[in-house]
């Protein structure tokens, strides 16, 4: 098979998918500044050095306990809790300030639901704090269900939230695809057996993401619009 019918397979692939499910922080949206700005919130708090925007973008993505672990730099567990807690009180109240959508985010959205695909977010970030953002970017309208990690009761790289999701949108994993920009979405992804997709412009271990073959590698939402209109 050459390459032109290979792609043209693919894109054809991806079009008949029903479902698309999606990360959410480093691949719909950039909350980096936001993240930071309550991660050094809480370690002030702590009476502890703050930490530059680029080293806390590196532990983003497997929940805000784990988030806090990091940061710290200890395995103290009432340390680590009262971290926690801190980092989600400021979090809840302040999750939108500096964060938007990536760019063609909205575009690809609203693309899937005129073809009446369904649409869902599968987070680590709390569920409560996910919707706030959502709707206060206006997305929320695009989106069928968020599952945060506190909603399933198991995190990604658990399939537990990924069939939570597909079964509140009555999904097929084999019709589905989960997308996201780190290693714990496409292990989750293969983990409940669906389609996987990889975005290259996050926060996510990309080399390590790449070692678990996912389906699809895309540079940009621009690029997926590209294949779906194709």
């Amino acid at each position: 098979m050459d390459i032109q019918s290979n792609t043209e397979n693919r894109n054809k692939e991806l079009k008949e998918l029903k479902t698309f499910l999606f990360d959410l922080d480093g691949t719909l949206i950039n909350s980096a500044d936001d993240i930071a700005e309550a991660v050094n919130y809480t370690l002030r708090q702590l009476n502890r050095v703050p930490l530059p925007k680029e080293e806390i973008v590196k532990y983003v993505g497997y929940g805000a306990k784990k988030l806090m672990k990091d940061v710290l730099k200890v395995e103290d567990e009432e340390l680590i809790q009262k971290g926690t807690q801190i980092f989600r009180e400021f979090y809840l109240f302040n999750p939108c300030v500096y964060t938007t959508p990536y760019p063609y985010t909205e575009e690809l959205l609203k693309v899937l639901k005129e073809n009446n695909k369904k649409v869902g977010v599968i987070t680590n970030k709390y569920e409560e704090v996910s919707k706030r953002i959502l709707d206060k970017l206006g997305l929320s309208k695009y989106i069928d269900i968020v599952v945060g990690g506190d909603t399933a009761g198991e995190k990604k790289p658990s399939a537990k939230p990924v069939n939570y999701a597909l079964d509140g949108l009555n999904a097929k994993s084999e019709e589905s695809i989960l997308i996201g920009d780190s290693e714990v979405d496409i292990q989750a992804g293969k983990n409940a057996n669906t389609k996987t997709g990889l975005v290259l412009y996050g926060y996510g271990k990309i080399e390590l993401a790449k070692q678990l073959k996912p389906d699809y590698i895309f540079n940009s939402f621009k690029e997926i619009l590209k294949k779906l209109e194709a």
